[in-house]
């Protein structure tokens, strides 16, 4: 520590950026769970999927036929896994509670409205209204 002339201390500048600079990193991760949308160029679930191929599976989901819903139950559950993961991370990400709403009417269709995963999805749903 340095002394000026009138005996007060000097903190080094490298010191004080140190500090702020430690500060800053320790907020960061607190700041990216403060909320609002997910970022486009983040990805979820096991296959590491953007918020756009997310939708674009749902889309082709509740294009497909009941009976191909049912073949493909597997892949509707893997889609719960990503958006579950992606409600992890934003729960106050406004478009959720519609892709969840869509995701549990794909399983209605599939005849899986007992399925875990969907009532996962339905205890998203309940929770992204609020």
């Amino acid at each position: 520590m340095a002394l000026r002339s009138d005996n007060r201390s000097t903190v080094p500048p490298l010191r004080s950026f140190a500090v702020i600079l430690a500060f800053v990193c320790a907020l960061a991760p607190l700041a990216a769970q403060a909320g609002g949308p997910a970022p486009a160029d983040e990805y979820f679930g096991p296959f590491k999927e953007s918020v756009l191929e997310i939708r674009n599976r749902l889309v082709a989901f509740e294009r497909d036929t009941n009976r191909d819903l049912a073949r493909n139950l597997r892949g509707i559950d893997t889609l719960e896994v990503t958006i579950e993961d992606w409600y992890r991370h934003y729960p106050d990400d406004p478009w959720i509670h519609g892709f969840v709403d869509r995701l549990v009417r794909v399983y209605r269709r599939a005849h899986a409205e007992r399925d875990l995963r969907c009532t996962r999805a339905r205890r998203i749903a309940r929770s992204a209204r609020r």
